[in-house]
């Protein structure tokens, strides 16, 4: 016997009927049902509605309630505000992640020049140089062993099998592909300190900037992989909490990315986003405010790394 669904399927003009009786204004039914069909209800509404709900009201009804002039126009701008600062936030942290993917590998390998040194534990820090110590021995199983599936191509990549056929070794600097931002974040982690400080020299160099310090670089590896990964599965960004305690804003994000992306590129970005910013809140400034909330920034803040 199935049980009762709690949650039962609603046709697209039901879910429309549902936001109107509770309160969000909708001029043109047509056009909102078209919208949520192609964007999903649960990521449109349920993502982006808490910007609009009347908190009072609605746990006086026990469902919903928006507050008065909210419109369905106003709640797919954020949520295409919201699409587009997704957009151009992966762009710099793909830029950034190359980057710090690029210089820790030739650290490494300027330090460890065996073809298979990445492969061998012995060539990772002491556990007495790693924080939180408890996790040192299973991180260490862990980073070798990552590598040694990228090293008998688990991930059937043509340009591995092409250097173990013709040079039958697969140097760091090609493994290193393969694995994920939140993964070179953890093989960072375990690198002795001579690495860790090549890394850092290289990132200057190439970023042509300022002495990049390894504790800015850490935090940008403990920061930037979980906003990456919101943003490469489209969750919401603007207000999101990414750490362990989920205590890391959208200011976090800057303040990583300000240590491992050139000057110049975080300025565009800057000018990027506060366009955004002030597109959405070209008709209701009220709008723009309230996204800045969800931020905990202001446009002063944007406007002071603009170059």
């Amino acid at each position: 016997m199935s049980r009762e669904n709690p949650k039962p399927f609603k046709t697209i003009d039901e879910q429309v009927e549902i936001l109107r009786s509770r309160g969000l204004g909708i001029s043109d039914q047509n056009r909102a049902a078209a919208f949520l069909l192609r964007e999903n209800y649960y990521a449109v509404v349920n993502g982006y509605k808490d910007a609009f709900l009347d908190l009072e009201a609605s746990n006086l009804a026990g469902e919903d309630r928006y507050c008065d002039g909210s419109t369905f126009d106003a709640l797919s701008r954020v949520f295409i505000f919201d699409k587009e600062l997704r957009d151009v936030t992966m762009a710099i942290l793909l830029e950034a992640e190359a980057a710090m993917r690029t210089a820790t590998v030739y650290a490494f390998c300027s330090v460890h020049g065996g073809p298979d040194d990445y492969l061998d534990p012995a060539c990772y820090c002491s556990k007495s140089d790693y924080r939180p110590e408890l996790r040192y021995t299973k991180g260490l199983i862990r980073i070798p062993s990552t590598l040694q599936g990228v090293r008998d191509n688990r991930p059937h990549k043509a340009y591995i099998a092409h250097y173990d056929k013709n040079y039958h070794v697969v140097p760091l600097w090609v493994a290193s592909k393969c694995l994920t931002f939140g993964t070179m974040s953890a093989f960072f982690d375990f690198q002795e300190q001579s690495v860790k400080t090549r890394t850092c020299v290289a990132l200057t160099r190439a970023l042509g900037r300022s002495v990049v310090k390894q504790r800015a670089l850490e935090y940008a590896y403990h920061t930037l992989p979980e906003f990456r990964n919101v943003c490469a599965h489209g969750e919401r960004l603007y207000c999101a909490r990414a750490g362990k305690n989920s205590d890391k804003g959208f200011g976090e994000l800057l303040r990583a990315m300000s240590a491992v992306v050139p000057a110049e590129r975080l300025s565009s970005y800057a000018c990027e986003v506060l366009a955004l910013l002030r597109e959405v809140g070209a008709d209701d400034a009220g709008l723009e405010e309230s996204l800045l909330r969800g931020m905990r920034l202001t446009e002063h803040d944007f406007e002071t790394m603009i170059l």
